[in-house]
């Protein structure tokens, strides 16, 4: 029967790697849905997966993708965080004074393309 546990642990270690990895990618690939970067929740995905299969200690891919989640969380908030202050400092009239009206519609055209998707 340890055969049978060796493998399920390989399974989510495997898991945990493949979503810590996706959570990075995410993150640099694509949009924020509903003001999440998606990278945020894959990548606690990952580190649960990782720290189911750590029934008798983390290693490889264990390891691996305790690491990729975690970057991966990182990242996505740090992106959530930079969009906040955005958003914040765009209600600032001294802020938008610093920017060149094509510049200021260049920027609404590519929020309306966010609040769009």
């Amino acid at each position: 029967m340890k055969g049978t546990e060796d493998i399920k642990k390989k399974r989510w270690e495997n898991r945990a790697l493949v979503l810590g990895i996706a959570s990075i990618l995410s993150n640099l690939c694509s949009f924020p849905i509903s003001g999440v970067p998606m990278g945020v929740p894959i990548g606690i995905f990952a580190i649960a997966f990782a720290f189911i299969s750590a029934k008798d200690g983390m290693r490889g891919k264990a390891v691996a993708g305790m690491i990729t989640g975690i970057l991966g969380v990182m990242m996505g908030l740090a992106i959530y965080f930079m969009i906040l202050f955005l958003v914040a400092s765009l209600k600032d009239p001294r802020f938008l004074s610093q920017f060149k009206p094509e510049q200021i519609k260049l920027l609404q055209d590519y929020i309306q393309l966010y609040i769009a998707h």
